[in-house]
């Protein structure tokens, strides 16, 4: 284990009982992998990780993220989390979320994005 996982993985310690999710969480956070997209001057803003299949669109407060396994497996309250919404945790505690700034005429535009991958997600074969 590197230097600097390993310092994130101990300064996110309280979540590694998540085990393979915390790894991966750890990965996706070093990769630079949790966004924060704000559109000014509104100030609104969309937070999303970076999955194995694009981009997952989380809202922690909640919890929900888009994913799958947050759609099958947490919210039938068969696991705790994701590794989306943990990848979020170990970020927020860190300070390593990456924060990316539009204009609010952006906003349309980047929703329509949006909304084409997950209909490309949706439409795969698998």
């Amino acid at each position: 284990m590197d230097a600097e996982r390993k310092a994130l993985a101990d300064h996110a310690s309280e979540f590694s009982r998540h085990g393979r999710k915390f790894e991966k969480a750890i990965d996706t956070v070093l990769s630079g992998g949790v966004k924060e997209c704000r559109f000014l001057p509104s100030r609104r803003q969309i937070l999303s990780v970076v999955g194995t299949l694009g981009d997952e669109f989380i809202d922690p407060s909640k919890p929900y993220c888009s994913c799958g396994n947050f759609f099958f497996r947490v919210s039938g309250g068969k696991e705790e989390t994701c590794y989306h919404l943990l990848s979020f945790s170990i970020a927020a505690k860190t300070g390593r979320i990456d924060i990316l700034e539009f204009s609010d005429e952006e906003f349309g535009d980047y929703l329509s994005a949006i909304a084409g991958d997950v209909f490309e997600v949706l439409t795969k074969d698998g």
